[in-house]
């Protein structure tokens, strides 16, 4: 088995630096970027991090430190994600062997597969290594109840911190162990010490909570303040293993079969539904709580107890056409997630510079916020702004609109200057348009 996983990983490694250049920077990745790479020192990351909300900083000082030591390029930002979700998959299969899997490889395959995961083993941000410290967080709980010990209470503990300081949401796995070990009447000395390691790693993150929650609460504050609906919940099941209504019907139903007619003990089976289930409750939950919205991504711990429970409906005899079509079902959705065009910023921000590069040539940017994200790539833009008040002294104007931006006004402004459309510079996300007197 092990022997499969390397090779497994091998392949996938080669598979995921390949499709690193196949997707440009989106939006989120470029706004975290700008402030990594723009600090001089470890300071400058540290006040930088506090203006995304629930922004903690070891995913920023993670990529402050490859951009330091590699240099800046999309490879070298991109690529902690994918040795993170390398490592994910080796964890998946630790886990998967612990819970005495016949086929633990199917658990490892279903998890890399998994839309999400590939999405954000491509992408510069810390969900993938937010999911590798709760993996192993789980590794070493599992280990921990199989055999109490002061050294692995540490090793847990500075386990969940890490996944606290990379992605807050990550507390919920350690309080579904928490639950279990409540609920299936664990060892008193299993309980203690399982809860001293959360504990411990809530007070160690207890301290940047306190320097910055203010912060944290104007950055959800500066814009829209969400509610989550029973719309907004529908989210879960159409996003979260990438494969819409369909999907997450298999998916139920693997889970039923996993949970109802395996062979597996009836304590691991509550292991793993409540592993499945609190991020899932409490997610939306905290969401609600804090004013912000929810997105399926917040919830990519939920697919390695899915995973493991794909792996273990192969167990009962009838079942194995239902992993089998979901493994099919997310391969297919990666294949078009692959061929669908991302968010081109930095192309459309090439074709800005080559359009204003005359005199009296000028760009309009909608909103004007969006420039920054532009300018990541070309930083000349920010010096050929339009002057909006004066557009009677630009013979040619570039309009940028980016994601969900309305030119209405813009149009307005512009044709009562005189100007006129020519061109479309740049058809897909974010739109440019070219217009001249």
């Amino acid at each position: 088995m092990r022997k499969a996983l390397t090779i497994f990983l091998g392949v996938y490694a080669l598979i995921l630096i390949l499709l690193i250049p196949s997707k440009g920077l989106w939006m989120d990745e470029i706004i975290d970027l700008n402030g990594v790479r723009a600090a001089s020192n470890v300071n400058g990351v540290l006040a930088f991090v506090p203006g995304n909300a629930g922004g903690v900083p070891l995913g920023y000082l993670v990529d402050f430190a490859v951009i330091r030591t590699f240099g800046y390029s999309v490879a070298v930002v991109r690529f902690p994600s994918v040795l993170f979700t390398l490592l994910a998959c080796a964890g998946v299969f630790i886990l998967a062997r612990q819970t005495g899997l016949r086929w633990p490889m199917l658990a490892v395959v279903a998890y890399a597969v998994s839309p999400m995961t590939l999405r954000y083993a491509l992408e510069a941000r810390p969900y993938a290594q937010a999911a590798c410290w709760s993996i192993f967080a789980s590794v070493g709980f599992l280990s921990l109840v199989r055999q109490p010990t002061i050294g692995k209470t540490v090793g847990y503990a500075a386990l969940v911190a890490a996944g606290l300081y990379t992605q807050p949401y990550s507390i919920f796995v350690p309080v579904a162990h928490l639950l279990w070990l409540v609920f299936s009447k664990q060892k008193p000395r299993t309980i203690l010490l399982a809860g001293s390691a959360v504990a411990i790693a809530a007070l160690a993150f207890l301290p940047w909570f306190l320097k910055i929650h203010s912060a944290w609460q104007g950055a959800v504050n500066s814009g829209a303040r969400f509610a989550v609906s029973g719309k907004d919940l529908l989210v879960i099941p159409h996003e979260l293993m990438g494969t819409g209504y369909v999907g997450a019907g298999l998916t139920l139903l693997a889970v039923i079969i996993a949970l109802g007619w395996s062979s597996l003990p009836a304590q691991q089976k509550f292991f793993w539904a409540i592993y499945v289930a609190i991020p899932l409750v409490l997610v939306p939950a905290a969401d609600a709580y804090f004013g912000y919205f929810l997105a399926a991504r917040q919830l990519i711990f939920v697919l390695v107890p899915i995973s493991i429970l794909i792996a273990t409906c192969t167990q009962a005899r009838w079942s194995l056409l239902v992993p089998a079509a979901l493994l099919i079902a997310m391969v297919y959705e990666d294949i078009r997630w692959i061929r669908r065009p991302g968010e081109g910023w930095q192309i459309a921000a090439v074709e800005l510079t080559q359009q204003t590069a005359e005199p009296r040539s000028c760009v309009i940017f909608l909103p004007p916020g969006t420039l920054s994200l532009y300018a990541f790539f070309e930083p000349d833009l920010r010096g050929r702004v339009c002057d909006e008040s004066n557009l009677a002294a630009a013979d040619q104007v570039a309009l940028a609109i980016g994601l969900d931006a309305s030119p209405a006004d813009a149009h307005q402004k512009l044709d009562q200057a005189g100007f006129r459309k020519i061109s479309d510079l740049h058809t897909s996300e974010p739109y440019i348009e070219l217009y001249r007197k």
